[in-house]
């Protein structure tokens, strides 16, 4: 049924949401990470590398990558991709996620929405804002309402819309 379909961005059709074992998982071993409210800016990018908006990334990009985008628009691999795709956090925060490897990605309530494996870490810009740029396991265990930045009502597993990234080509 989907052999009709054109091959997504880059060849790979990236599904960053956790299963229910690996959430339940995820939310107990948060309990000792640092964690960061995501800017709404922030939510939109989680929201498409998760759903696979954002093919072939299944992260935020590294730092080669990163600066590849800005010179050529393009990934190491050679694959057009305009966005330089980051998550700026304080210096503070970043310092404690590179102590546990891990940060929790929360929305403005409060609510884990996803889990980093924090691979990299750079200072892309001037300031006191340090830049993830590793993508390791960037996990989603919520997926995020499409079309708005924010969860709304509810964010119980029932009230968010569901399904793969595959199953809505």
């Amino acid at each position: 049924m989907t052999d009709h379909l054109i091959a997504p961005h880059g060849g790979v059709l990236v599904d960053g949401l956790a299963g229910e074992d690996r959430i339940a998982e995820l939310r107990e071993l948060s309990r000792d990470w640092p964690s960061w409210d995501l800017t709404p800016r922030q939510l939109c990018d989680l929201e498409l590398l998760l759903n696979g908006g954002f093919s072939p990334l299944a992260g935020f990009l590294r730092r080669r990558d990163y600066e590849r985008v800005l010179s050529e628009m393009r990934l190491c691999d050679g694959t057009l991709w305009p966005i330089p795709v980051t998550l700026d956090v304080p210096q503070s925060v970043a310092e404690a996620a590179a102590k546990t490897g891990f940060l929790a990605l929360r929305d403005p309530e409060g609510v884990m929405l996803a889990a980093l494996h924090v691979e990299e870490g750079s200072r892309l810009r001037g300031g006191d804002r340090l830049t993830f740029v590793g993508r390791a396991d960037l996990v989603g265990i919520y997926r995020l309402p499409a079309a708005s930045y924010r969860p709304r009502g509810s964010t119980s597993p029932s009230s968010i819309p569901s399904g793969t990234p595959s199953s809505k080509r």
